[in-house]
């Protein structure tokens, strides 16, 4: 019995085999890079969302107690429940601070504001990306004293702008208050402005963005979300 013997492949089959093994190779390191791109993105603006959330709850969880008095309060009253000023980024922003009792003996005070991480020396990276800080006092012997492990905390990152703005009982709105006009304050609303923390979009030309009273040019490339919640005052009208 004869055995047919089995021809060797040809040098020309083998480099058709190779290119058509590349060409899926390729195919499917494309298919891959296309869909962790997606992965990447949707997974950041889940992140972004959530931490959008977060930050507005612990705003106006402060903001509804601004203005509270305990009934036997040692603390006197309180002269000025909320003040708004611009913080001391270069962006613009915001900054609040709020005062209110816990109990008969503590009065608290409460400030927040957007600081770049690396001005407030907690980020080694090159990127100046912002972060809202938290900053609480208490009021001891008639003095204001920062509370331990509340000095300048991290609340958020990849924050880009706090912008407040006041609803008062003869229903206008206004940017900024007086003292003598926080008895007046119904609601106020609380925007911000969320980024993604890497880039996403080909587009990498500055952004430009017009939240309230503020219109500050921004990095390009990031996709960026505004957020917004109102937080009823219930204690100002009682005299904060």
């Amino acid at each position: 019995m004869t055995r047919k013997m089995r021809s060797a492949y040809t040098l020309t089959e083998l480099l058709v085999a190779t290119a058509v093994g590349s060409i899926v190779m390729a195919m499917a390191f494309s298919s891959f890079s296309v869909i962790n791109q997606k992965y990447q993105k949707y997974s950041d603006l889940s992140n972004l969302h959530r931490s959008a959330t977060q930050v507005l709850n612990i705003i106006t969880r402060d903001l509804r107690m601004a203005g509270y008095q305990d009934l036997d309060t040692v603390n006197g009253l309180i002269a000025s429940a909320i003040t708004t000023e611009n913080d001391d980024s270069d962006i613009g922003a915001d900054a609040i601070t709020i005062v209110y009792d816990t109990s008969t003996q503590n009065r608290i005070k409460v400030k927040y504001y957007l600081l770049s991480c690396k001005d407030a020396k907690q980020c080694n990276d090159e990127e100046s990306r912002y972060r809202l800080y938290k900053t609480k006092f208490s009021k001891v012997n008639g003095s204001w004293e920062i509370s331990a492990d509340y000095e300048k905390q991290a609340v958020v990152d990849y924050i880009d702008d706090l912008q407040f703005q006041y609803n008062m009982v003869n229903g206008e709105s206004q940017n900024s208050i007086d003292s003598d006009e926080i008895k007046n304050v119904r609601s106020i609303d609380i925007s911000i402005l969320m980024r993604t923390a890497r880039k996403h979009k080909k587009d990498d030309s500055n952004y430009r963005h017009e939240l309230e009273d503020n219109d500050a040019t921004l990095e390009g490339g990031y996709i960026r979300e505004i957020f917004s919640t109102t937080a009823y005052t219930r204690n100002l009208e009682l005299g904060g």
